[in-house]
């Protein structure tokens, strides 16, 4: 990852949360186990997308079950808007969004890549084997 560290872009979680609240309450609540929150660890913004294989420099969370474990929570209220219930959502597991997101991130401490993301080269100081 470049020197600048880059933070969970909260704008994009909140979209992403308001978008599966919408899916799962049209037309009655049907909520949906396959759908994730998957974040790009280029410019860590997130968005909604069906869980299948993670893309390449991507993590993902299940919306239902990981991020919302109990049943319901992403139920809409009579009157409620998907942005009011999103935001709500989103402050109660931000923080915790927050940790998982940058632990998942972490390059590992030895190994291979000795510290660095396999997508950028060794430091030049750095002896080779």
């Amino acid at each position: 990852m470049s020197s600048q560290t880059k933070s969970l872009d909260r704008a994009s979680v909140e979209s992403a949360i308001k978008d599966y609240i919408v899916q799962a309450n049209y037309r009655g609540y049907r909520p949906d186990r396959r759908k994730v929150l998957s974040v790009r660890r280029t410019d860590r913004t997130a968005w909604l997308r069906n869980a299948t294989t993670p893309v390449r420099w991507e993590v993902y969370y299940f919306v239902e079950g990981e991020l919302f474990p109990e049943t319901g929570q992403t139920r809409l209220a009579p009157g409620q808007s998907a942005g009011e219930l999103a935001q709500q959502l989103v402050d109660k597991v931000w923080e915790q969004l927050w940790i998982w997101n940058g632990y998942d991130f972490t390059p590992t401490s030895g190994g291979l890549n000795r510290g660095q993301y396999s997508d950028e080269p060794l430091p030049s100081d750095t002896a080779t084997p």
